[in-house]
């Protein structure tokens, strides 16, 4: 019965995009680019880039932006160094993925979560167990430079998009989009820069 469980729950381990090594590109600001295979680490805020003679290790200070072509996705992804404020008097940098580029950008940020689920069996009691699982924290950079943490509420949403809120509030309504989803969230940033 141990084997069942073993077997079964060996199903929920998985790697995620930032433990691959990926092909690409990064430029940094000293203008220089290093062509190769990029790994990201989104925790610490650095890359690295294997050019093949080495190993190269960046701080988000450095980087420009670099570009990858995701192996677990097959699709090109862009990411950013841009300088966001972690209280109200330190900036620092950090990188972001360019999810939707517009007026309105919306930007985003890997992040690994464990999550805590239950199950039952008919040959033993349940329990729990945990997983770990990709989610995104979100926000948008408007076009004067400022970056906005979006809570992934709707009112939230809706305050941020002020300018078209009631076209914005029906948009999500009839498409029954989530706003914790990120391709539901590049539709409505690409609607709402389409009208705008």
């Amino acid at each position: 019965m141990m084997v069942c469980m073993i077997v079964s729950l060996s199903g929920l381990c998985q790697k995620f995009p930032s433990q691959y090594w990926h092909s690409g590109h990064a430029v940094l600001t000293t203008g220089d680019t290093l062509n190769g295979e990029v790994k990201y680490d989104l925790v610490k805020d650095i890359i690295r880039v294997n050019t093949g003679s080495k190993i190269h290790t960046i701080s988000a200070r450095k980087i420009f932006f670099f570009e990858i072509l995701d192996v677990t996705v097959d699709t090109y992804r862009q990411f950013y160094s841009l300088p966001f404020n972690l209280t109200t008097d330190y900036k620092s940098f950090l990188i972001f993925e360019v999810v939707f580029e517009g007026q309105m950008t919306l930007l985003a940020r890997e992040t690994i979560e464990n999550k805590t689920s239950q199950y039952n069996s008919q040959y033993w009691s349940g329990g729990t167990y945990s997983r770990q699982v990709l989610t995104y924290d979100f926000y948008f950079l408007d076009n004067k430079g400022n970056i906005t943490f979006f809570t992934k509420k709707k009112r939230d949403l809706i305050s941020i998009l002020y300018k078209k809120r009631s076209e914005i509030d029906k948009y999500i309504r009839k498409n029954s989009l989530k706003m914790d989803r990120k391709r539901d969230l590049a539709r409505i940033i690409s609607y709402y820069n389409a009208i705008i």
